[in-house]
């Protein structure tokens, strides 16, 4: 829906919330569940959706499969002005873990995928004709040796396919890079010296020119505006940024902020047998769930929360240490069972973007509701996403 503000800003949920990777399993859940959201969040206006869409739902979304959801969403007063590109195939239900960042953008599988999605975003007819897709990180970091040239020149290519896009439909499109823990950019510092390394270059600029067959400046100004960062408020909490810093940072880069992803992380502020022991309950099969721990002012990174566990047996943090765990949880929940949430962080976050409006696109993402413990899922699925909403409509 949209917000009061200068800008024309946009807040919903993504839909990948709801499992399904084929089409026909997703749609009736948005069917079910986004009119009753609707009529508790935004009932006399229309009302946005952060759509996920697997690969194969975007093969599916042709024709007159996307004529019923392009009626169906007039009919509901619905429109899509964001999409959650990030995973490819099945998100729920089963073992995701890194799979989740294949293909990654090394690989031509994620650049077709990724062409797909921006052509599907401009038969959608967003807002403002303006979209946006949120993505991998570039790569998983365990796999990133020898991978950065293939990382830029897929991502170029992509941005090349939004500027004929743009031309073509008057749709714009932008690709948002979501740094994440233990990954390629895992820090909102590292994304910026990627963009600055490989893409704010001559060279990536003449590379650009020539796949667009376009002018320098025209192919300079595309790559500033085309391509930017989806700031996840959980990650970035986990890796104990400073939002204010962090920011900043971004906007003194020039980095365009085109999506935020608004979400909480679990924190512990005491690292014990007892902590530990309640921790057990989101040591989950389905996801990974990175920790980083702050040990006085050394940071401690781990793959999974099972890796985070089994360290501390073998070698047992100071007493000062505290745990910051990738597990997206309700927003509206400052504290949990045994546990905080950096609820703390996304306040700050909000506060600054109603002062400053850092991005027109944002998105409440807490994909990990089905395998939260019972004790916190206590709540129908739809009146939950609503409560988010409303949580964050009220801080802006």
């Amino acid at each position: 829906m949209r917000l009061k503000s200068e800008k024309s800003v946009h807040l919903s949920y993504c839909t990948n919330i709801h499992a399904g990777d084929d089409w026909s399993d997703v749609f009736p859940q948005l069917q079910r569940e986004l009119p009753k959201i609707k009529k508790a969040v935004s009932p006399d206006q229309p009302f946005g959706m952060g759509l996920r869409v697997s690969k194969l739902s975007a093969t599916q979304l042709v024709g007159d499969t996307l004529e019923t959801f392009l009626d169906w969403m007039r009919n509901e007063g619905l429109y899509v002005y964001t999409v959650n590109g990030f995973p490819y195939g099945p998100f729920h239900g089963t073992t995701v873990k890194q799979d989740v960042y294949k293909p990654d953008w090394a690989d031509k599988a994620r650049l077709e995928y990724t062409r797909e999605l921006i052509d599907l975003c401009a038969r959608l007819n967003p807002p403002d004709q303006y979209a946006s897709i949120s993505t991998v990180p570039g790569t998983y970091k365990q796999w990133a040796e020898g991978r950065l040239p293939a990382i830029a020149e897929n991502l170029l290519q992509c941005v090349a396919h939004s500027m004929r896009v743009e031309s073509e439909t008057g749709v714009r499109v932008a690709l948002s890079l979501e740094p994440e823990p233990c990954c390629l950019l895992e820090t909102n510092q590292e994304a910026i010296e990627f963009f600055k390394q490989w893409l704010y270059t001559r060279d990536a600029i003449n590379r650009l020119s020539k796949i667009a067959n376009c002018s320098p400046g025209d192919a300079d100004k595309a790559i500033h505006s085309l391509i930017g960062i989806c700031y996840d408020v959980c990650h970035a909490a986990v890796e104990f940024e400073d939002p204010v810093e962090s920011l900043s940072q971004i906007q003194s880069a020039g980095i365009p902020i085109i999506k935020i992803q608004l979400s909480s992380a679990l924190c512990l502020n005491q690292v014990n047998d007892k902590s530990i022991q309640h921790l057990a309950a989101f040591n989950e099969p389905v996801y990974l769930h990175q920790v980083v721990e702050k040990d006085n002012s050394k940071l401690n990174r781990y793959t999974d929360l099972s890796e985070a566990i089994t360290s501390r047996e073998k070698a047992p943090p100071s007493p000062d240490a505290q745990w910051r765990v990738h597990f997206h949880v309700p927003v509206f929940m400052k504290d949990m069972p045994h546990f905080s949430t950096t609820q703390d962080v996304l306040e700050q976050v909000l506060q600054i973007q109603k002062q400053q409006t850092l991005s027109t696109h944002l998105e409440v993402e807490t994909y990990t509701w089905d395998v939260l413990p019972e004790s916190v899922r206590n709540v129908a699925i739809d009146k939950a996403i609503a409560r988010e909403i409303d949580w964050v409509t009220q801080r802006l």
